[in-house]
């Protein structure tokens, strides 16, 4: 094997494994951001449920008025 192809060589390799790298720094990206979003979502249901509510009118027609409803 020659110089140059030995240079080659090792620029191939080093292009795969950088390569190889890359993507699976993008795979666990995509995963953690998967999962962030998935929390966040958790979070806004638990959270949503926490609302202030009045009641307009006593007796039989009462009604209730949602007061500080977080659109999701």
């Amino acid at each position: 094997m020659t110089k140059t192809s030995a240079h080659v060589a090792a620029l191939a390799l080093s292009v795969i494994l950088t390569s190889g790298t890359v993507a699976a720094a993008n795979g666990l990206a995509s995963q953690q951001y998967a999962a962030a979003g998935r929390s966040a979502q958790a979070y806004e249901l638990t959270h949503m449920a926490l609302q202030r509510v009045e009641v307009v009118a006593p007796g039989a027609y009462q009604r209730v008025v949602v007061v500080g409803h977080r659109a999701a």
